[in-house]
């Protein structure tokens, strides 16, 4: 067992460990997991993540167990799943990254040194920082999706890899870690108050609550914010030998393909693309890329 003080501590060991174990056990939140997993890819060691942080976005979507008990059972009888990872220019991800408002919320809330670690004054700092981001100017972010720009300009995107904050904001309800395909949800930019009020709506799954958002599939996404420089997320499909739950992946595929009746995403199409090389051999099996933005809008 190693324990690390720190998430930079973690990424250090998590690339140049040796491979002298059989299973890597990983204990704490989405940050703690998507750092601690890039061991795994690199070694092909099976992966198996304990949820001990506020959102355990990535742990929740195949229903990983917390207690002791229920790990080692997991350790006799699991299923291995070649799980997706995703790379963007800040490191690894399993669950998602974001550009615009909800990322900058995020920052105002983990900026500060001593935030709340209960969960209903976590939410409530949320809270406040939304409504502090009111009276300041939204980003303006252009998008591109394997290739084929985006129309228009976004004040928020989302690039995910799971079902993003499911149960609370479900951005991408269809999305799943296991189809070699990132859900990117996009929200036109107008003004703070009029995004805050969509976000609000799906929140609470009003009526049209998802009108004014959009949800891309593709493996390949290039984000500007601000006429910045562009940044380049892309997909390992199938990089990660993850150790779920028996049938857990048949219940979230189940899941998907309700979600997507009511969420519906553009549909991608298949074919044979050049394997990744960061992917397991057993796992380099890739999807077709999506339906492009332009013939969307």
């Amino acid at each position: 067992m190693q324990l690390f003080g720190t998430l930079p501590s973690l990424i250090r060991w998590a690339k140049r460990c040796p491979a002298d174990f059989s299973y890597l056990v990983a204990i704490g939140g989405d940050a703690t997991m998507s750092a601690a997993a890039e061991a795994s890819v690199r070694l092909a060691v099976p992966y198996l993540p304990v949820p001990s942080g506020f959102g355990n976005l990535f742990t929740g979507t195949f229903e990983h167990p917390t207690d002791p008990a229920g790990v080692v059972e997991l350790l006799g009888g699991g299923d291995i799943v070649s799980c997706d990872v995703g790379v963007a220019p800040s490191g690894t991800f399993l669950s998602h990254t974001s550009y615009g408002f909800l990322s900058s919320i995020q920052e105002d809330v983990e900026q500060v040194r001593r935030h709340p670690r209960q969960r209903a004054l976590r939410m409530l700092a949320y809270y406040r920082a939304a409504a502090g981001r009111l009276s300041k100017a939204l980003d303006s972010i252009a998008l591109e999706i394997d290739g084929t720009p985006v129309p228009g300009k976004a004040a928020l995107v989302t690039i995910a890899n799971v079902e993003t904050y499911r149960g609370f904001l479900n951005l991408t309800p269809a999305a799943s870690p296991a189809d070699g395909l990132f859900d990117v949800c996009v929200i036109p930019r107008t003004t703070p108050a009029r995004v805050l009020s969509q976000l609000v709506k799906v929140m609470i799954d009003t009526p049209g609550a998802r009108d004014e958002l959009t949800v891309f599939r593709g493996r390949a996404v290039r984000v500007r914010v601000n006429r910045r420089k562009p940044e380049d997320i892309r997909i390992l499909a199938g990089a990660l030998p993850l150790l779920t739950p028996a049938g857990a992946l048949d219940r979230l595929q189940a899941r998907q393909i309700a979600m997507q009746t009511d969420a519906p995403v553009t549909t991608p199409t298949l074919h044979a693309p050049a394997a990744s090389e960061s992917a397991p051999a057993a796992a380099r099996e890739r999807r077709e890329r999506s339906t492009p933005p332009a013939e969307v809008a």
